[in-house]
């Protein structure tokens, strides 16, 4: 056992399962105990080199392949203990010129995670679809978002849709987790009193509205596209990605179906970005300097002072409208 490349690969291999262990269970707050087995492993077997080779080479090999078979065997579910916000995938479907929104959520947050939950089944007039609208939202590092897409119809309450992790009670947030197979995808459709309000109201998120440019067909489109991704997932739960398949992308995929095309930039990846990026494709409309759109867009004051009013929607796109409102 002279040469080096043996115990290289296996310290090589080592050290990305730890890292792998480190990412994937992150998400229970249990990250170090399993990333420093494996270390602790590897340096076991990089000593038993010396003494047994074969028999150090067969049980770091068999421990690779046990991890690798179980890797293999984690699957998306719909069915798992889920935080209360997730536990229900909405679903859609069109009934003559209708939509008709099942499992919709209009939670009453009372602060943090405490909610009084409310799912509803709504019904929306698609000949009444008057305008999108994009909320981003940020805490703490601004280059970071949340993307909300919102459909605007005349004299009724928008139709919100927010891309998120779906997570089980045991689980909590971790950017890490989000680049493994650890948590499921859900597209929630929700009014904006609950999926916008507790951002700005009760987690003290910035979050600032955009309007989309878009054409009677475009909107027609993304909104079926939108019902379709959601009950896909119902039927066919996918995994979230941090890099991949998060907020932004699965919002510019959707787009892209419906024939606005976002082409690839840096700035979809880091979502703070996507609002100015954005604008210089000349797809928002406000066609101001971006800096002017920017401070326009905030909605946090409006949005405080409507507090849970039943008209909240109405009333945070009262103030500093950079173009005509339609509602």
């Amino acid at each position: 056992m002279n040469n080096l490349w043996l115990p290289g690969l296996m310290l090589l291999l080592g050290v990305l399962h730890a890292a792998a262990a480190y990412f994937y269970f992150s998400k229970e707050g249990r990250a170090w105990p399993w990333s420093a087995a494996w270390l602790v492993f590897t340096v076991f077997c990089l000593a038993l080199l010396h003494a047994a080779p074969h028999g150090a080479l067969l049980l770091f090999l068999a421990a690779v392949l046990g991890w690798t078979l179980w890797w293999d065997s984690i699957r998306a579910s719909i069915e798992r203990g889920w935080v209360v916000e997730n536990a229900r995938q909405a679903t859609g479907e069109i009934v003559d010129e209708d939509l008709i929104v099942r499992n919709l959520r209009n939670f009453e947050w009372l602060g943090g995670r405490d909610c009084v939950p409310r799912w509803e089944v709504r019904r929306y007039p698609l000949g009444h679809l008057a305008a999108i609208d994009l909320f981003v939202c940020t805490w703490g590092d601004p280059r970071v978002a949340h993307l909300i897409v919102s459909f605007v119809f005349t004299d009724l309450p928008p139709l919100a849709f927010s891309i998120e992790t779906r997570r089980e009670v045991r689980e909590r947030w971790s950017m890490l987790a989000g680049f493994m197979k650890s948590y499921e995808l859900i597209l929630i459709a929700a009014d904006e009193r609950d999926v916008v309000r507790v951002r700005t109201n009760v987690r003290g998120e910035q979050v600032a509205r955009y309007r989309l440019k878009t054409t009677p067909q475009m909107r027609r489109k993304l909104l079926e596209l939108f019902v379709e991704q959601m009950n896909a997932l119902a039927q066919r739960p996918r995994f979230y990605n941090t890099l991949l398949r998060n907020c932004t992308t699965e919002v510019v995929r959707i787009m892209a179906a419906a024939g606005r095309r976002v082409p690839m930039d840096w700035r979809i990846l880091v979502s703070g970005y996507v609002p100015k990026y954005l604008h210089e494709l000349g797809m928002l409309e406000d066609s101001r300097p971006f800096d002017e759109v920017m401070a326009a867009a905030d909605i946090v004051p409006a949005a405080r002072a409507a507090d849970d009013t039943a008209d909240f929607w109405r009333r945070i796109r009262e103030i500093r409208a950079p173009h005509r409102i339609v509602m």
